[in-house]
């Protein structure tokens, strides 16, 4: 089949799908909006889009006005293979950013397959955790977001959602469309030999008898737990004095606003413990390639993953398949944890002194060298490509 991947940051979360699909044999291309490197394998068109400025408009239509733009740019990439005789079975994309708005335009007899990862409520404003009071300004920003998804749904052959919380977050209209799967960790995560010893730069390495518990985001905000988890672990350092902590993920905000205070989400965590925490025994790696991230958990004693209800990250899995024990935040999202793997434990994370007593607790029954290292196949990267391709050629009505 001829696969067309469309994300603004591609691969993106076709990281394993797209060279998976095209290993079957399947012509597989893509579409970005980045200069960044890439491997040679896949053939990518790539848009730029630059900053413009937007003046006596009203700020929500500065977002439309992107998607839009990033829409035609796509579609006129889209064109291009359209007119060299190319013309994909179907597209896969993400419609978050305005990609897909066109595309039908160009490949009107290709399916488009979507992955709209969330259909946004008042509990996923702002880093809350669901008191369901928000203000005019943000619930016009979610309604803003999820019209855009909704047009997405209305072109599409199928909504493709990576976990059962964030599929059932979506109206009932569209549930006939959606399908869940998840985008797959590689297989072979859980062969690779666990790690005794890790050096994280020149002066300190942790070795196995260092306690080690790992915290990781793409950024640190609340959403994700990160404030939360400053105050656990300020507490947990008191009655343990040779824990380290070490945390991976950039400065800024991926789904929790902008701080008023004009800082960084992380300086005022680290700001609400000051005096009472060891910021030598915490070591903030920034953003780390996949490679160190694995190698990372592949050390890791505990990894503390507080997410509220949101977007499931990856990085929770590819830790458990990496055979460390996971802490997380008890709720509905994270409940789903429970089914593949029985390394995970739940906390009330908004409880400092418990969430301390439960990490030391996990830390001390650190006594199996040999950690449970399995996924339930739902999440694994073999039984993620088999129902796509299988969803694929049933959109496609192709029989191979």
């Amino acid at each position: 089949m001829r696969l067309l991947f469309v994300h603004q940051n591609f691969p993106g979360q076709f990281r394993e799908l797209a060279p998976a699909l095209q290993a079957r044999g399947h012509d597989v291309r893509a579409i970005a909006g980045h200069q960044k490197p890439l491997p040679e394998t896949i053939p990518v068109l790539r848009y730029n889009f630059p900053e413009q400025k937007r003046e006596g408009i009203h700020p929500l239509s500065h977002e439309v006005d992107e998607w839009i733009q990033r829409g035609v740019a796509v579609a006129g990439l889209a064109e291009q293979w359209r007119r060299s005789g190319w013309a994909p079975d179907a597209i896969l994309a993400h419609p978050g950013w305005g990609e897909a708005l066109f595309l039908r335009d160009v490949f009107g007899s290709s399916s488009l397959i979507i992955w709209p990862e969330l259909w946004l409520r008042d509990e996923h404003s702002g880093g809350r955790r669901g008191e369901g009071r928000i203000d005019l300004g943000q619930r016009y920003y979610l309604r803003t977001k999820n019209w855009l998804m909704e047009g997405a749904l209305g072109s599409c052959s199928l909504a493709i959602l990576p976990t059962r919380y964030q599929a059932n977050c979506f109206p009932p209209q569209w549930q006939s469309k959606i399908r869940v799967i998840h985008e797959g960790v590689r297989d072979e995560l859980l062969q690779q030999p666990r790690i005794n010893k890790l050096s994280i730069n020149q002066d300190i390495t942790l070795d196995k008898d260092t306690p080690v518990i790992t915290f990781a985001s793409r950024n640190l905000e609340p959403m994700r737990g990160f404030d939360r988890f400053m105050k656990g672990l300020a507490i947990l350092q008191q009655r343990c004095p040779r824990v380290h902590a070490v945390v991976a993920g950039a400065w800024g905000s991926s789904y929790s606003g902008q701080p008023q205070e004009g800082k960084t989400w992380k300086e005022l965590a680290c700001e609400s413990v000051a005096g009472q925490i060891d910021m030598q025994r915490i070591h903030f790696m920034g953003w780390l390639s996949h490679d160190n991230l694995v190698r990372l958990f592949l050390r890791s004693d505990l990894h503390m993953y507080l997410s509220k209800s949101f977007v499931l990250s990856w990085s929770a899995l590819e830790a458990l398949a990496c055979g460390t024990a996971i802490l997380a935040d008890d709720n509905p999202m994270l409940r789903e944890l429970t089914e593949t793997n029985c390394n995970v434990s739940f906390c009330h994370s908004e409880d400092p002194e418990a969430l301390a007593s439960k990490m030391q607790a996990m830390l001390n029954n650190k006594t199996n060298p040999q950690p449970t290292r399995q996924l339930a196949e739902e999440f694994l990267l073999s039984h993620s490509v088999n129902r796509l391709e299988q969803l694929i050629m049933e959109t496609t009505e192709q029989v191979f």
